[in-house]
């Protein structure tokens, strides 16, 4: 049972890991913020990091939009230490005490077994030559989404980090248990079983990994600037049997009005002068995303027609709001097949009719590609050194900067606008996301029941709890981050509502905070945060509880697993 004890606005130490960004705002409102990370290196391959806010020019749909907002990002100096918790405080953002954050997905769902290990060995050795001070987070996907760590320091955890990556337990490519038995039998199960039940199994790799890439992006979500998330994997399918479309029909969804197509380059622009995106700024969901156009039914074009765009798409979205750019490395390294070079591409060249001859287009390779192009990162393939990829790859976005931006309430119009960045600095290469969802409502926006229910902690909304014993139970103090809430003004007031769900064991209870602060308090809790106090109850032998909280305008979510030492 959870007791409120109101809103409660002061200052208060624990408010570690949640540092305000005074170029930012402080309390959202509804107009609407759209950030864009641009990596900027010259014809070296070095980076830029010297330009001004006034050296960049940023388009929206081909209309010339003012850069309200302003940074570089460069982790190459030092940002400290970063501090730590106090005893019985927790937070879903932890602090990183640097700029840039980089987190490892080992996906064991989509990579055979006979790659997984060598793959495993290279992600160990690289994370065994991190400096102490490094901090990264590390995911690995088998049957489920699993956090080994959680941005520790790496000389602290990484004896943990190897271990739990080294030595999980391998998970086949299709293998819908997790089992090690059943995985070494699945293999050869599926490819003697009818199509039916590999497309199945393929279905459900695609979705369970559509979903994982979602619930990284949420967790990532709170920690400002450009985030690496490095993908080692030899991905999975967009589409299942979905092979040559028709060249006219696919020309004239390329040519049509309306939503811009789902094919393109991302936001890559070479040049001199005002380095334009002359080969980006369009694309809807990348190379190898494109599917079949809204006016061809599924039943119209060869094989089974069972796409996953609409699933990846929504994937693509969450990384963009939350900034973060996705790295693939191909975990099988250097290979040969004809289906993976670079003039075999299906039909996700701009442009271009799709292929009808030669061998069968392999999705996995286009939809690694196309996500890292439609989130502003690289994807890294035919390579002889894994460990050399992974390093580069976590190296390549050390300095960035981010670009932000105002669209007219006019302009979210809840379809995908191109995105053009520009920089006036001669020979330079300039990677960006090519574009965003013109909607006000978040990408990633779960029921509280069902966000809380996942065991990774989602971040769309921050906070620091802090627990004091009392008897029965804790009195839990919770500061959340400001800028995640959205208030609007209204009769000299600025209301806004937020839901509060706390789970001890089976128990749940849902309250509903209305949100009314005077002017003067508004400027307060944008400087303090905002307080929430409560009393949970735990009953003997309760190891934990989870806390969650909805911004009701906006749907952002925030939860966190807050765990308790038994006598």
């Amino acid at each position: 049972m959870v007791i409120m004890r109101g809103i409660v606005p002061f200052a208060w130490a624990a408010l570690l890991g949640l540092p305000l960004v005074s170029d930012q705002p402080a309390i959202r409102t509804t107009t609407h913020l759209v950030v864009v990370n641009v990596v900027v290196k010259d014809k070296h391959g070095k980076p830029v990091a010297d330009l001004k806010r006034e050296d960049f020019a940023l388009l929206d749909n081909g209309r010339a939009q003012s850069i309200a907002m302003f940074s570089l990002d460069d982790s190459r100096q030092s940002a400290g230490v970063a501090p730590a918790l106090a005893p019985r405080t927790f937070t879903n953002r932890p602090p990183l005490g640097a700029a840039h954050a980089t987190a490892f997905l080992f996906d064991e769902l989509n990579t055979k077994l006979a790659d997984q290990q060598t793959a495993k060995q290279e992600l160990v050795r690289y994370l065994r030559r991190l400096p102490a001070g490094e901090r990264v987070a590390v995911f690995v996907l088998g049957d489920s989404l699993k956090l080994v760590s959680d941005f520790v320091n790496a000389a602290a955890l990484r004896p943990s980090q190897e271990a739990a990556v080294s030595d999980a337990a391998p998970v086949s490519s299709n293998s819908l248990t997790g089992d090690s038995t059943t995985s070494a039998q699945w293999d050869p199960l599926l490819a003697s079983a009818e199509k039916a039940y590999t497309d199945y199994a393929e279905t459900v790799r695609a979705l369970r990994t559509a979903a994982a890439l979602e619930t990284i992006a949420a967790h990532l979500q709170g920690i400002p600037g450009r985030k690496t998330l490095i993908w080692i994997s030899s991905g999975f399918p967009i589409q299942l049997g979905l092979h040559a479309l028709d060249t006219s029909a696919a020309q004239s969804n390329a040519s049509g009005g309306g939503r811009a197509p789902r094919a393109g380059r991302s936001g890559d622009a070479r040049g001199g002068g005002r380095n334009a995106g002359a080969h980006g700024g369009g694309g809807r969901t990348g190379a190898g995303l494109s599917s079949t156009p809204s006016s061809t039914s599924p039943s119209s074009v060869p094989g089974t027609g069972t796409s996953f765009e609409d699933d990846v798409a929504r994937a693509i979205r969450a990384l963009n709001e939350a900034d973060v750019a996705v790295y693939p490395v191909d975990a099988r390294g250097l290979v040969t097949e004809a289906p993976f070079q670079a003039d075999r591409a299906s039909n996700g060249k701009r442009g271009r009719p799709p292929r009808t001859g030669g061998p069968p287009v392999n999705y996995n390779y286009e939809t690694l590609e196309g996500l890292a192009q439609e989130t502003g990162g690289r994807a890294f393939h035919h390579i002889n050194d894994l460990h050399d990829a992974i390093e580069e790859a976590a190296n390549d976005a050390h300095v960035s900067y981010s670009l932000a931006f105002y669209p007219p309430s006019e302009g979210l119009d809840d379809s995908y606008h191109r995105l053009a960045v520009s920089v006036d600095r001669q020979n330079v290469n300039v990677r960006y996301r090519p574009g965003y969802e013109a909607t006000r409502q978040p990408a990633v926006a779960p029921s509280l029941a069902d966000a809380i229910a996942n065991p990774i902690a989602l971040a769309g909304i921050g906070f620091t709890a802090h627990l004091d014993p009392v008897a029965g139970g804790y009195k839990m103090s919770v500061t959340i981050d400001p800028r995640n809430i959205t208030l609007e003004p209204k009769d000299g007031k600025w209301t806004g509502s937020l839901q509060f769900l706390v789970v001890v064991g089976k128990t749940e209870q849902l309250t509903t905070v209305p949100l009314n602060f005077t002017d003067a308090l508004y400027h307060q809790i944008q400087e303090q945060g905002l307080v929430l106090g409560a009393r949970v109850k735990t009953p003997p032998g309760t190891t934990g509880f989870s806390v969650g909280f909805r911004d009701m305008p906006s749907g952002a979510v925030g939860t966190l697993h807050v765990p308790i030492a038994t006598p």
